[in-house]
């Protein structure tokens, strides 16, 4: 047994001496010799690279021992302070609150920052920064003891551009963040966080959180009166229409955000300028709506009237206006609006293709042709659903109305009478209605194919006699001519003769050469023999 015991310390050691399990002293760097005649000393070696004192025993022997207080450093964090340990300038680690440490003085400059948690949730920038960049936001990394549960110090926050976050903490709203970096300390926090995209102007997402905590100042609200209609601008950029009565929750970060309310209790129409902005921007749709997802309509009706014709505006089935040529927008939130359109131009309207039967039944294919115009537009909207429609009908009946009184000679014989009895049974009809019938005309007639044979064949039979008629009367005509022209001739021996000289001539004409004997006196008296003679003999 050895009664001189000898200890080297190395400059990172530290040894703690104990005699009969009492502590008596801690040995530092160098070379030390003891006297042990009854093997009562113990020594145990401790790093001091590791900065911390980790003896089972560390509390006890730090309260009850000067000497080793000499030595180490005791720090003692509460249940809201988080510390952070800086050794030489440099940190090596994030302390879980309510966490002892003792710390070796002799391993360096250390310092431990201590942050009070209770009320600042959040880790500052540059804080943010070291720890991150040393690695230390990890729960491995975490300094702390068994009891206390590992995990990460900081709960990490990226809020992207155009974004907007909501931090809970607990299951209270404690900060609305824009676009950028954010650390929190969550040591025994709950922590959520939620994030909206304030691109979309609307925070209608957000809108119960918002009725939860009013004071929020990243949402603007606004409430639109029952005969208000919104028109919101961002940047002065029209992006939207708000229908009457409707909540507006808007993400401020959106842009200079301005809501123009339209009062629309008495002026139906929409303002020329703001009707090219809505149509440009391509706003006038259901679909398009700035408001939330439900029953909607298109906010804007677009009425446009040709010239030569006229409109009437109907509000709620009542008739409010007429509308000249134009174009016009008409809001209709909370009411029904109805523009009805009358061409005032003469118009035609073809009867086509009617089967009637005549008096003596006869069945006949007739098309009418009519020309009307609308001399009243007030009158014909109260009158008649479509003034086409009404038309046509009313020149079929009279049209039948004609045809079945009369036999087919006396309506082939008179073809004005159909024209004329349709349009005086017909104009005072359409007067009623406020339309003007112009001219009625029967265009044609077409019979069944055996009415059209027999009716052929009467023709034909007609003019054949017509023509024998006439061929007897020129008969009779030349014969009573031939007779006068005889006794004329008879009672004047020259005339007689210039007709026969009128006779040679012709016969002269048809004979190549004629030789005359006897001289003219024998031309005269022979001349009649000329055709008793051969063909090819001269005389």
């Amino acid at each position: 047994m050895k009664i001189k015991k000898q200890q080297i310390v190395a400059e990172t050691k530290r040894v703690f001496v104990y005699k009969n399990k009492q502590f008596k002293g801690v040995l530092t760097s160098g070379k030390h010799t003891f006297w042990d005649f009854k093997n009562e000393l113990e020594f145990t070696t401790h790093s001091i690279d590791t900065m911390f004192f980790m003896a089972p025993d560390a509390e006890r022997l730090y309260h009850s021992n000067p000497e080793v207080q000499a030595h180490i450093s005791h720090y003692k964090l509460n249940e809201q302070e988080i510390g952070l340990l800086y050794f030489n300038d440099t940190l090596k680690g994030v302390v879980a609150p309510g966490e002892n440490l003792y710390l070796w003085r002799d391993a360096g400059d250390i310092h431990l920052e201590r942050v009070d948690i209770s009320n600042d949730f959040y880790v500052d920038d540059k804080t943010l920064k070291i720890i991150e960049k040393a690695g230390l936001n990890l729960a491995s990394k975490l300094i702390r003891t068994a009891k206390t549960t590992a995990c990460k110090p900081i709960y990490q926050i990226q809020i992207e551009r155009d974004h907007i976050g909501l931090l809970f903490i607990d299951n209270k709203l404690v900060k609305e963040l824009p676009a950028g970096k954010y650390g929190v300390w969550q040591f025994g926090r709950e922590i959520e966080l939620k994030t909206f995209d304030s691109k979309k102007i609307s925070a209608e997402a957000a809108k119960e959180i918002y009725q939860k905590n009013s004071a929020m100042q990243s949402i603007a609200h606004q409430k639109l009166g029952a005969e208000e209609v919104g028109l919101l601008y961002v940047n002065d950029i029209l992006k939207g229409i708000v229908p009457p009565g409707e909540h507006v929750y808007l993400w401020k970060e959106a842009g200079n955000i301005h809501l123009e309310r339209v009062d629309i209790s008495e002026d139906y129409y929409v303002k020329q300028s703001t009707f090219t902005q809505v149509s440009n921007a391509g706003l006038n749709s259901a679909t398009k709506l700035f408001k939330p997802a439900g029953a909607a309509c298109q906010p804007i009706i677009d009425v446009a009237i040709d010239s030569e014709h006229i409109g009437l505006l109907y509000v709620n089935n009542q008739l409010q206006q007429e509308l000249a040529p134009g174009r016009y927008g008409i809001w209709q939130f909370n009411r029904d609006i109805e523009v009805k359109i009358f061409d005032l131009r003469t118009q035609m309207t073809e009867v086509s293709g009617q089967e009637i039967l005549s008096k003596d039944r006869v069945s006949l294919r007739i098309n009418l042709s009519a020309s009307f115009r609308i001399t009243n537009a007030v009158q014909a909207a109260s009158s008649v659903e479509d003034v086409n429609s009404f038309a046509y009908n009313a020149l079929q009946l009279a049209l039948r109305e004609a045809v079945g009184t009369q036999n087919l000679d006396d309506l082939l014989l008179d073809k004005l009478y159909i024209n004329e009895t349709v349009k005086e049974l017909v104009s005072e009809q359409l007067a009623e209605i406020g339309v003007q019938l112009i001219s009625v005309g029967m265009k044609d007639i077409i019979l069944p194919g055996e009415m059209r044979a027999i009716l052929n064949q009467v023709v034909e039979a007609q003019k054949a006699a017509e023509a024998n008629v006439i061929k007897r009367r020129e008969e009779t005509a030349a014969t009573r001519s031939l007779h006068n022209t005889a006794k004329v001739m008879e009672n004047n021996p020259t005339l007689m003769r210039l007709k026969e000289l009128e006779a040679l001539e012709k016969v002269a004409d048809k004979i190549e050469s004629l030789t005359v004997y006897g001289g003219l006196e024998g031309l005269m008296n022979n001349v009649v023999n000329l055709g008793q003679k051969q063909g090819g003999q001269h005389v």
